[in-house]
């Protein structure tokens, strides 16, 4: 997903890319090139495979490789967060370029014994020679090659399994000037019934609201989402005392770093604006930063009608009041890679008043410093690829904590 570095647009649905283009803006010869410097050159091939067995796919045409596409124009979005596996009567029917089934202009494969070394392991054994040369059998065209958003293997991830309820049960039991309260469990969502002043909340408003403008859902203006946001990305925020004071205060109780979160988002709601049933994890498992981890929502207002958060698989509806604030996770605590369906969520329509908000995002790993350095809210090659049990025979599995990666 493209990112304005000005603007920081929020992560809340993958962007869509040209039909016959599902694996983002690179060509083919862009992303094998990145491959080459980041994996450096094999100095030799594979061994051809024995001829029993052996499987010689010829390399396909250029007519053939035009007519991979895919016939509807969600199929990367949908490809991406898994559906090739999740629905894949319907997906393989409409989406063959987006799951990977053909070969298309952006996705093909260099040597005709290219499916043959993919079935003998060699896309793991000798990932630096079969990534730049077999990029379709191994499955890795969606897949972006570029040195800068490598993580580092070192770099420990926020959170493991039980993080996330060691997290909440010691906010509910550490903060007491907050007047923590529990809303939900399982998924957990808790209520800070005095998280901010009066004077905190106006100052965030005034400091954060530095320039309103139409709400994004990805990289446009969408019909489900028609508040205003402002970023809290400018130095007359990032700077401002209070400002710091309120982050430092949120990485407290969530034990996360600040670089792990996305700018402060302030939110303005005018009457008849809303957004519609969303889930604010949608980063890909290979991205630079992870998934979502934590949304930290804080009303700035009090609305004299609507303006409430339905969690809409709960049966429970959060009204705005001013200086309060909510905590959810994205992810299960036992497994943290994994999406919690459970915490979808909508701003219900505002009927009368003004409703303002702000809500940090929060990721597994840093995201401040990998977004200045041009990465963007897709896969990457990361090292623990390598370690996943599903590497080069199909769309990637998310990363497996009980098995170390």
């Amino acid at each position: 997903m493209s990112l304005s570095r000005h603007s920081l647009l929020p992560l809340l649905a993958l962007v869509l890319v040209p039909l016959a283009s599902p694996f983002g803006r690179l060509r083919t010869s862009d992303r094998l090139e990145q491959a080459a410097k980041l994996l450096g050159d094999a100095a030799e091939p594979p061994s051809p495979p024995g001829e029993s067995g052996a499987t010689f796919v010829p390399l396909p045409t250029a007519e053939e490789l035009a007519k991979c596409m895919d016939k509807n124009p969600e199929c990367a979005r949908w490809a991406k967060g898994g559906e090739c596996e999740a629905n894949p009567e319907f997906m393989l029917h409409e989406c063959p370029a987006g799951c990977q089934q053909c070969q298309s202009e952006n996705c093909r494969d260099k040597n005709a014994v290219c499916a043959s070394w993919a079935a003998s392991g060699e896309c793991k054994a000798n990932h630096a020679f079969m990534l730049k040369e077999c990029p379709f059998a191994c499955k890795v065209c969606h897949i972006n090659f570029k040195e800068a958003c490598r993580r580092d293997p070192a770099m420990a991830p926020a959170a493991v399994p039980g993080t996330i309820d060691a997290t909440i049960e010691r906010a509910l039991r550490e903060f007491p000037a907050f007047r923590p309260r529990v809303l939900h469990r399982e998924p957990w969502v808790i209520e800070f019934q005095s998280f901010l002043t009066e004077t905190e909340a106006d100052h965030i408003i005034r400091t954060g609201g530095h320039n309103f403008e139409r709400s994004l859902a990805g990289d446009g203006v969408t019909p489900v989402r028609t508040s205003s946001t402002s970023w809290c990305n400018v130095e007359s925020c990032l700077s401002d005392g209070l400002f710091q004071s309120v982050r430092e205060r949120i990485v407290n109780v969530t034990r996360v770093p600040w670089e792990n979160a996305e700018h402060l988002q302030v939110l303005r709601y005018h009457p008849g604006q809303f957004y519609r049933e969303h889930h604010d994890q949608n980063s890909p498992h290979y991205s630079t930063w992870g998934p979502r981890l934590f949304t930290f929502f804080m009303y700035l207002s009090d609305v004299e009608e609507g303006g409430e958060t339905r969690f809409t698989k709960l049966n429970l509806t959060v009204a705005p009041k001013k200086g309060s604030a909510i905590l959810w996770p994205s992810v299960f605590s036992r497994d943290p890679w994994t999406t919690d369906e459970g915490t979808y969520h909508e701003a219900v329509t505002v009927a009368k008043g003004v409703k303002y908000a702000a809500n940090f995002w929060i990721h597994m790993f840093e995201f401040q410093q990998a977004l200045m350095r041009g990465c963007d809210n897709e896969d990457y090659w990361q090292d623990m690829l390598l370690d996943d049990e599903r590497f080069g025979k199909g769309m990637l599995a998310k990363p497996n904590p009980s098995k170390g990666y």
